[in-house]
C-alpha cells in the first residue's frame, strides 16, 4: 500500500512521521499538514490523536497500527478533504460531533480522493460525506454507528465505493444527484433505513453487494433513471429486497432476493424498467410487485415461495410484458392482474401456486403460450374484457383449467385443456366471449360448462373428450352457438342444454343415426357424391341435446366424423365455400 501510495503521491515525495509519544517529525497530525507539500506523505504511527483536520493539499496520510483520531472540541467534521488527489489510509476516525447533513467525520469537497482501510464509528452525521466532486474510490472501510448515511454522495460522480463493510448506520449508502458511480462487494447490513437508497441519480452501477437485515428497504431508487443492480444478494430486509419509486430505465439483473418483510422487488409509479434472470423467494409477500407502472419487462426470473404472490399487477398497471419466467409455490397466486390492462403473459412456467393466473377488473390483456401445471385454478379471469387467452399448456389443476366469471368478449382459443379436477373450461356470467380451437381433454367434471346467463357466446371446434361428467353442458345462458366441436366420449354425455341455444354440426361419439352424404360447396344431400372431394357424412337424423324439464335441443347437422372437425380433412374451394 505504502508503494501504491507514493505512486499516486508523485516521485520525489517526502516522508513525514508523527508520533504522539514524541518520536517523530511532529506529534500533531494538523501540524503535519501544515507543514508538508505537495506529494508528500505523512505516516501516523499508532496512538489517539484529538484534532480536527483540514487537508488542503495533495498529500497521502497513512495510518501505521490504527492510530485513533477522535476530534477536538470543535463540532467541524474529524477530517475535511479540500484538496484533489488525497488519499486516507488506516484510521480508527471515532465519535465525530459534527451534526450537519452535508457533514460528517470525513468530509470530501475535491476530486479524487482515495479513502481507504479506515475503522468510521460513532459519527453524530454521515461516516463518510463526499460533495459535488468526482473520481473517489472509497475502499475497503468499515463505517458503523453513523446517526445518519454510513457513506453519503450528492453530487458526486464517476467513483468507487467497494468493500466496505456498512453496519447499523441510519442508512447504509445514500445517493443523491450523483451519477456513473459504482458500489460493489459492500457488505450493507443492520442499518437503520434503507441499505442503499438512490434518489435523482443517473447511471449508477450495484453488483455483488450483499445487503441484508436493513429496517427499510435493502435497496430504494427513486426519481432515478439508467441504474444497474446486477448479481446482489439481498436478503431478510424489513420491507422491499428493491423498491422502485417514481423511476425509470433501470436494470435490475441476476441478483437473489429473499425473505423480504414484504415484496422482493417492488415497482411502484415506474416505467420501461428490465428485471432479468433474478431469483426471488420467501418473501412476505409478493415476488415482484409492479403498481400504476408501464411498459416493464419481467423476464426469466425464477419466483417461487412467496407467501402472497409470484408477480401482481395492480393500480393501472399497463403495457407490461411477464414472459419466460419459472413461478411455483406460491401461496396465493402465480400471476395476478387486479385494475391493468394492455399486458403481456407470454411462455412462462407457472405451476404448484395455490391459483396458476388470475385476472380481475381488466381489459386487453393476453396471456399466452405458458405451461400452467398444479394449481388450484389454472387461469381465472373475473370480471373482464377482451382478453385472449391462446396457446396455454393448462393440465393437473385440482379445480377448473380455465374459469370465466362475468368475463366478456374474450377469445379463449388453441389451448390444450387436460386432466384438469373439475371443468376444463367453467363459464358464469360471461357474454360474447369465442372458446375456439381448444383441447379439452380427460377432465374431471366437464369439458364446458356454462352457468348463470352467460349468453351470447361461441363454442366452436373445439375436441372435447373424456370429461368425467359430460362434454358441454349448458345449464343456463341463451343464444350461445355450439358449432363444429368434437365431443367424443365424454361421461354421462356429450352435450346437455336447458334451451335457448344452437347447436351446429358438431360430431358426437355417441351418435346412432343413419349416415347420409352432403356436398359442402353445393349443399347438396345425395350420396352419388359420397365418393368426391368437398364430401362429409353427416347425420340423416338430428342429434338431441336433452336438458330439464324435458326440453330439447337438436342439432340438425351432425357430422358422423369428427376428423372433419378436428381438421383432419382438407376441403376444397375457397374459405366464402364452404
Amino acid at each position: 500500500m505504502l508503494i501504491l501510495m507514493t505512486a499516486n503521491l508523485g516521485a520525489g515525495a517526502a516522508t513525514i512521521f508523527v508520533d504522539g509519544a514524541g518520536s517523530g517529525d511532529f506529534t500533531s497530525i494538523q501540524d503535519a499538514i501544515d507543514a508538508s507539500e505537495e506529494g508528500d506523505l505523512i505516516l501516523v504511527l499508532n496512538g489517539t490523536y484529538r484534532e480536527n483536520l483540514v487537508v488542503d493539499k495533495q498529500i497521502g496520510l497513512l495510518g501505521v497500527g490504527q492510530p485513533i483520531v477522535e476530534g477536538g472540541a470543535g463540532s467541524a467534521p474529524i477530517i475535511t478533504i479540500n484538496a484533489s488527489g488525497v488519499v486516507l489510509d488506516g484510521f480508527i476516525l471515532a465519535g465525530s460531533t459534527n451534526e450537519s447533513s452535508d457533514g460528517g467525520a470525513v468530509l470530501v469537497l475535491s476530486d479524487g480522493s482515495k479513502i481507504l482501510n479506515n475503522t468510521i464509528s460513532s459519527s453524530l452525521s454521515h461516516g463518510i460525506c463526499v460533495l459535488n466532486s468526482k473520481d473517489h474510490m472509497i475502499y475497503g472501510n468499515m463505517i458503523s454507528g453513523s446517526f445518519k448515511a454510513g457513506i453519503r454522495f450528492a453530487g458526486a460522480n464517476d467513483s468507487q465505493i467497494a468493500a466496505n463493510e456498512i453496519h447499523q448506520n441510519a442508512y447504509g449508502i445514500f445517493v443523491e444527484d450523483s451519477s456513473s458511480n459504482w458500489i460493489s462487494n459492500c457488505g450493507v447490513w443492520g442499518n437503520g433505513a434503507d441499505g442503499i437508497s438512490i434518489e435523482s441519480s443517473l447511471w449508477n452501477e450495484l453488483v455483488g453487494n450483499a445487503i441484508h437485515n436493513n429496517s427499510e428497504n435493502g435497496v430504494y431508487i427513486t426519481k432515478s433513471s439508467n441504474n444497474i443492480l446486477i448479481s446482489n444478494w439481498i436478503y431478510d430486509n424489513y420491507e422491499s429486497g428493491i423498491d422502485l419509486y417514481e423511476s425509470s430505465n433501470n436494470m435490475i439483473v441476476t441478483n437473489t432476493i429473499g425473505r423480504s418483510a414484504q415484496t422482493g422487488i417492488n415497482v411502484d409509479s415506474s416505467d420501461n424498467n428490465v428485471i432479468l434472470l433474478n431469483a426471488l423467494s420467501y418473501n412476505d409477500l409478493n415476488g415482484i410487485a409492479i403498481q400504476g407502472s408501464k411498459s416493464n419487462t419481467v423476464s426469466e426470473n425464477l419466483v417461487k415461495e412467496n407467501r402472497e404472490s409470484g408477480i401482481s399487477l395492480r393500480d393501472e398497471s399497463g403495457e407490461n410484458l411477464i414472459t419466460l419466467n419459472e413461478i411455483s409455490g406460491n401461496k396465493r397466486y402465480g400471476i395476478v392482474f387486479d385494475g391493468s390492462s394492455i399486458n403481456y403473459v407470454q411462455a412462462n412456467k407457472i405451476t404448484r401456486n395455490l391459483d396458476g393466473i388470475v385476472i380481475r377488473y381488466s381489459r386487453d390483456n393476453s396471456v399466452v403460450e405458458n405451461e400452467i401445471d398444479y394449481n388450484n385454478f389454472g387461469i381465472s379471469l373475473e370480471f373482464t374484457q377482451n382478453v385472449v387467452v391462446s396457446t396455454n399448456s393448462i393440465q393437473n389443476c385440482t379445480r377448473d383449467g380455465i374459469r370465466l366469471l362475468r368475463c366478456d368478449n374474450s377469445k379463449i382459443y388453441s389451448n390444450k385443456v387436460r386432466e384438469n379436477m373439475a371443468d376444463g373450461v367453467h363459464m358464469v356470467k360471461s357474454t360474447g366471449t369465442v372458446v375456439s380451437s381448444n383441447d379439452i381433454d380427460m377432465n374431471g367434471e366437464y369439458g364446458i360448462q356454462v352457468l348463470d346467463h352467460s349468453d351470447h357466446n361461441l363454442f366452436m371446434l373445439n375436441v372435447i373428450r373424456n370429461s368425467g361428467t359430460g362434454g358441454v353442458y349448458i345449464f343456463e345462458g341463451e343464444l350461445n352457438i355450439v358449432l363444429s366441436n368434437a365431443l367424443i366420449d365424454n361421461g354421462k354425455f356429450n352435450g346437455r342444454d336447458n334451451g335457448g341455444n344452437k347447436w351446429l354440426s358438431n360430431s358426437y361419439s355417441d351418435y346412432a343415426g343413419e349416415e347420409i352424404a352432403y356436398r359442402m360447396v353445393l349443399g347438396q344431400y345425395d350420396d352419388r357424391f359420397a365418393s368426391e372431394p368437398g364430401v362429409v357424412d353427416i347425420g340423416a337424423d338430428p342429434y338431441e341435446i336433452f336438458g330439464h324439464r324435458g326440453s330439447v335441443t337438436r342439432d340438425y347437422k351432425p357430422f358422423m366424423n369428427h376428423f372433419v372437425t378436428l381438421g383432419d380433412r382438407t376441403l376444397p374451394g375457397p374459405p366464402g365455400d364452404i
